[in-house]
């Protein structure tokens, strides 16, 4: 059977008398899909104002709220996205959730950019926020539905916002043993669905790494980008650290050294060949005939033993090079005992340059020992048929830490899981006030907001009240998660809370108010309200939504 071939849309070109120019003009349908395919995606053919708009927060809202609240805690579950290029992410992380899903309503966004500001802000939180304001959101419609004016339930939001920020600085303390420390960080690590056990020894290494920079870091001035170095790989599961870089590289031939102690190292910049097909400055000489050829070859060795010559000579064992490097070169360091590492990332470059104080250099330039940098050893390891270079270098910001994680496809999660932990860790060293985790915190909270609506006069009162309800959206997503019965948890945390005890939701799937205790740090806590309930008030004061044409 013959194929059948579409033929191309025609395009038709019409003559401006008056301006004298030719204008292409692409065909009207064209235009009409690309719209069609926007609008599927916001979701809103023409304006939205009334009874449609309350509908629409109500839906968007409780289609993210389901969307986020099945993947929040240690025990909930990952989605796995199916993007426009047809790749898979496999994530319980909130953020990437909302950015990989391909909806533009105004609302999903508004959503979107509070995640995005809390994962800027503090790397931590982001579902905790986003859940918080969808259900404010759902539960201020409700209310407007019920005859509340949208301003009175915005004054009632903001009641129960200050009533809550004081509430949680009254019940907030300090963390004063490693033991609440650690059992912050593991909250942290364990919300990525890592395994308990790589998640218990990465929380150790975590504490010691955050601990050792900020002694280190002049004024406890501490970026996590700048002076961390994050590896994930198959294998283990394991957990190593390292006072210094760890690059996942191979030297440049294998007859060379594989360990220094003591020794200094040559960072270099671009290329370490020779390409110019030209004998002579003024490019008159091409090598086309067979002399001519010969001529060439032997000036281009003397050329690279010139560089070879250079490196050596500076007194350096060990060199690090951008770029690629000749044959010539490496043969030539080989015999010298110079390691050489090749085709390397220029940020590790960077690191490397900052934790030894290298200056990074080209071939040109005047490689003076002083302008060498210094490490205390290093040491090639191969482990699962891949090389390592650990380079320790004592005193100075900047630490490595490399995860081994069984599953390959588990590698996302744990780089999740890392930035998680290492951020709440930054974040505990600056702010050591904790609070009572698992959904305890904010349990509490709904409890003693309930307390303060009975103070109040109007219908603030009645937000106040669907502002409690919005917060044990939180310890019935751990519940649920974790296999237990929403209601029955509920129940019990109140039956702990009446006795005056901290109870929250546990791992085990029960609730506990003994050891071992989990935290979450108070100041992501209050940052995720504040940041909630301003996002669920600006979207509730939106009385009419217009597309622009």
């Amino acid at each position: 059977m013959a194929s059948k071939i579409k033929p191309a849309p025609q395009i038709s070109i019409k003559s401006n008398a008056t301006a004298g120019k030719m204008s292409q003009e692409v065909p009207d349908t064209a235009f009409d899909q690309l719209a069609e395919s926007i609008r599927k995606k916001i979701g809103i053919k023409g304006p939205v104002k009334g009874e449609e708009l309350t509908s629409h927060l109500e839906m968007v809202c409780g289609e993210v709220n389901r969307l986020l609240r099945s993947s929040f805690g240690p025990k909930g579950f990952d989605k796995l996205i199916i993007n426009p290029v047809n790749e898979i992410v496999v994530t319980s992380d909130g953020k990437t959730i909302l950015e990989e899903i391909d909806i533009l309503h105004p609302a999903v966004t508004a959503l979107k950019n509070l995640a995005k500001s809390m994962d800027k802000a503090c790397g931590d939180g982001t579902k905790t926020a986003v859940i918080l304001a969808a259900a404010l959101i759902a539960n201020g419609v409700k209310l407007i539905r019920n005859g509340v004016h949208p301003n009175t339930v915005v004054r009632g939001y903001r009641l129960a916002l200050y009533k809550a920020y004081e509430l949680l600085e009254y019940s907030s303390r300090p963390a004063k043993s490693y033991e609440e420390s650690y059992a912050v960080v593991l909250g942290a690590a364990l919300s990525k669905g890592m395994q308990p056990g790589l998640a218990k020894e990465l929380t150790h290494v975590v504490l010691r790494v955050v601990e050792r920079l900020n002694c280190l870091s002049p004024e406890g001035c501490l970026d996590l980008n700048e002076n961390i170095k994050i590896l994930q790989k198959s294998g283990g599961p394991e957990v190593d650290y390292l006072e210094g870089l760890i690059m996942d590289e191979s030297p440049a031939r294998p007859d060379m050294p594989r360990n220094f102690n003591k020794h200094s190292l040559l960072i270099l910049n671009y290329d370490l060949k020779f390409k110019s097909e030209y004998l002579s400055p003024k490019h008159d000489k091409i090598a086309r005939d067979l002399e001519t050829a010969y001529s060439f070859r032997d000036k281009q060795k003397d050329i690279l033993r010139g560089f070879a010559d250079k490196i050596i000579g500076s007194g350096a064992d060990v060199v690090f090079c951008e770029g690629n490097v000749d044959p010539c070169i490496e043969e030539a360091l080989a015999r010298k005992s110079i390691l050489l590492f090749k085709k390397l990332k220029l940020k590790d470059l960077e690191k490397l340059s900052k934790a030894t104080g290298t200056q990074i250099m080209v071939i040109s330039d005047e490689l003076a020992p002083e302008r060498l940098g210094r490490a205390d050893s290093l040491e090639v390891i191969k482990k699962c048929h891949e090389n390592f270079v650990f380079i320790r270098v004592q005193n100075q910001p900047i630490m490595s830490i490399l995860v081994w994680e069984p599953v390959k496809y588990n590698l996302r999660k744990v780089e999740e899981a890392v930035d998680d932990a290492l951020n709440s860790a930054a974040f505990l060293y600056r702010n050591k006030m904790i609070v009572t985790g698992g959904g305890g915190a904010e349990f509490d909270l709904s409890q003693m907001l309930r307390l303060y609506a009975l103070t109040l006069e109007g219908k603030e009162q009645l937000s106040v009240l669907e502002y409690a309800n919005a917060l044990e959206e939180i310890p019935k997503a751990l519940a649920r998660n974790a296999g237990m019965n929403a209601l029955d948890a509920m129940t019990e945390i109140a039956a702990s809370y009446s006795r005056g005890e901290e109870a929250r939701i546990d791992l085990s799937g029960k609730v506990r108010a003994d050891a071992p205790f989990f935290y979450d740090l108070a100041s992501i806590k209050k940052l995720a309200i504040v940041s909630a309930t301003e996002t669920a008030c600006s979207m509730l004061r939106v009385d009419e939504i217009r597309l622009k044409k």
